[in-house]
């Protein structure tokens, strides 16, 4: 599985240097690069999402002392950013075109994506997730999935945005983007959860805490859909 996945990367690159040389925009290797970044933020994941009985500074310590598995940063290179970088692509060939209708389908692309991801993961025994008393039965690895979708559909937006830009003003805007908004996602907008499972809630605070963030999810989806409206 690891192999696959530093495989993917490799052949990601090759097609962005390709495309950078052919449109002469590095955009692409800018949002590769700017997918390693976001791993950053992972072990603060591991901690907030993970957690079994409260959150504290020695759970926190810990694991922000531990390195950051090589296979991890690899694979971040087109984790959140392959998605993103495939509609770029075909919006600049005129195979894609910014819409309401094109936009939720795209987001349902991106989650049927990660969701794949998620589960091919969870059977190679790449990542585990705590037992949750979610609504409705939904599986941890299919919330997991709507946040993932969402920091590409995300990612997606600010290529569309700014892939006129120079290249200066492209890597201020680019670089830090998925890191960004990943923090935005998993941590503002998936904050009723984590914070229900610091606090070592209850089900139905842990209940609580879901459909919140998913109504935040949800609001997320509906503005960058509204801001992909008018990228023409």
């Amino acid at each position: 599985m690891e192999t696959a996945a530093i495989a993917l990367l490799i052949i990601c690159y090759c097609a962005a240097g390709y495309l950078t040389w052919q449109q002469r925009s590095p955009i692409y290797l800018f949002a590769m690069v700017s997918g390693h970044l976001s791993v950053l933020a992972s072990p603060l994941w591991n901690v907030l999402y993970g957690v079994s009985y409260g959150v504290s500074l020695d759970s926190v310590r810990a694991v922000f002392t531990q390195p950051i598995p090589i296979a991890q940063i690899l694979v971040a290179g087109w984790h959140y950013p392959l998605p993103a970088i495939l509609v770029l692509y075909l919006y600049l060939i005129r195979w894609w075109f910014p819409g309401r209708i094109t936009g939720v389908l795209t987001y349902l692309i991106f989650l049927l994506y990660h969701l794949l991801i998620e589960l091919l993961g969870l059977r190679a025994g790449l990542w585990s997730y705590r037992e949750l008393a979610l609504p409705l039965g939904m599986p941890s690895s299919l919330f997991a999935a709507l946040m993932a979708g969402l920091i590409s559909y995300a990612t997606m937006y600010v290529l569309l945005s700014t892939y006129r830009y120079a290249w200066q003003s492209m890597i201020m805007a680019i670089i830090p983007s998925v890191l960004l908004i990943s923090l935005l996602t998993h941590g503002l907008l998936g904050a009723p959860l984590w914070i229900a499972l610091a606090l070592n809630g209850e089900s139905w605070a842990v209940g609580l805490g879901t459909l919140s963030a998913l109504a935040l999810l949800l609001w997320a989806i509906q503005i960058v859909t509204s801001g992909i409206r008018r990228v023409e």
